[in-house]
């Protein structure tokens, strides 16, 4: 949110807007020259007081960034993006509790200012977490979160992190909190579809990812949680929890056996391995999980577009759920992808299907 630009000059606009722009370019050295230009025309000007404060904090000097976001704030008590810049030095400095001030500050100023409003719920959602390690109760601090969160799904109802958030919320209350298994299993189908929320907006969040897999390996769904930590390990490679607990979901899975073991390796190994998506697919559509093994074998077609028969196992999928675009597209690409030489019978298949669907 800007301040009031009513009774700028020209000249102390066009640097004004100049400062701004090199910042959003992260060129520093220019971005400082036209704020100190801009300064110069009016040295009350919250606009550019506030840039200097971002191009400082960007080169890592935060109590000189905090000296200009303070006088930013002094000049326009109405600006809420110094508050909220005050608030990411605090967080970052693990203050959550100065940092939630700030950042309650700067939304009562812009309610619809998304960084506050969002840090201003993670703020709550830290202090709750900070109060588990040290053994104290969490529950006023999350509740706080949740307030925060509930509001950016109304504001805001795209923003990923806020559902995978309120996920980490609702886990802790299933293991935690709830004191009948009725309760705790209304816990865990509300963190499920936080997370899911999450991944539908942004498939590549690790933390989503990571979060729901763990949840389902803890409660015993080991063969959603093994797609899960596979899907994880896919955006990142490294993550911790992913690449140990994934061994822990093969070994509790119903889809052992010694071909997908292989294929396991490898996608712990390298999880752009094409042919072992494509074998993961296999096995998870013969477990009945559809929406997974779809995931898979789309997967495994991106990373190696020579696996044909991935085309063939979602033709199948397709026309058995009356999707007649989806299944005569993938029985296409089966066919193009197959030539004159392979997979003989998947082809042929194919084209009775094609034929059939066709004159629809």
């Amino acid at each position: 949110m800007c301040g009031d630009k009513a009774g700028k000059s020209g000249p102390e606009l066009v640097q004004e807007q100049a400062c701004i722009a090199n910042i959003d370019k992260q060129d520093y050295d220019a971005a400082e020259t036209r704020c100190q230009l801009c300064l110069e025309f009016n040295e009350r000007n919250a606009e550019c007081l506030n840039g200097l404060g971002l191009i400082w904090y960007a080169r890592g000097d935060d109590e000189r960034a905090r000296s200009y976001w303070v006088r930013a704030i002094r000049e326009n008590n109405d600006f809420a993006q110094p508050r909220s810049n005050m608030g990411v030095l605090e967080f970052e400095n693990q203050s959550y509790a100065e940092a939630a001030n700030h950042f309650r500050l700067a939304i009562e100023i812009d309610p619809r200012f998304l960084p506050a409003r969002y840090n201003l719920a993670l703020s709550h959602l830290r202090l709750g977490q900070k109060a588990i390690i040290e053994g104290k109760d969490p529950s006023p601090a999350y509740k706080n979160a949740e307030v925060e969160y509930r509001k950016i799904f109304e504001l805001y109802p795209e923003h990923a992190q806020s559902y995978g958030d309120m996920g980490v919320i609702m886990s802790y209350r299933a293991e935690k909190v709830a004191t009948t298994e009725n309760q705790k299993k209304t816990f865990i189908d509300d963190a499920e579809q936080y997370y899911v929320r999450c991944l539908d907006l942004m498939p590549a969040n690790k933390e989503c990812r990571a979060n729901l897999a763990h949840m389902l390996l803890a409660i015993g769904r080991f063969d959603e949680a093994l797609f899960h930590f596979v899907q994880c390990l896919a955006v990142d490679k490294n993550n911790p929890i992913c690449a140990t607990e994934i061994q822990q979901a093969y070994a509790g899975s119903a889809m052992k056996s010694e071909a997908l073991k292989k294929y396991m390796d490898q996608l712990v190994a390298n999880p752009g391995y094409g042919q072992g998506h494509y074998g993961f697919c296999l096995a998870l559509f013969d477990k009945g999980l559809v929406e997974q093994a779809v995931t898979e074998c789309e997967n495994a077609l991106k990373l190696d577009d020579t696996l044909c028969l991935s085309h063939y196992q979602l033709a199948k999928h397709y026309k058995s759920v009356l999707n007649r675009d989806l299944a005569l597209e993938n029985c296409r690409g089966l066919i193009k992808c197959a030539g004159e030489s392979k997979h003989g019978s998947e082809v042929a298949d194919c084209k009775a299907i094609v034929q059939a669907l066709e004159v629809q």
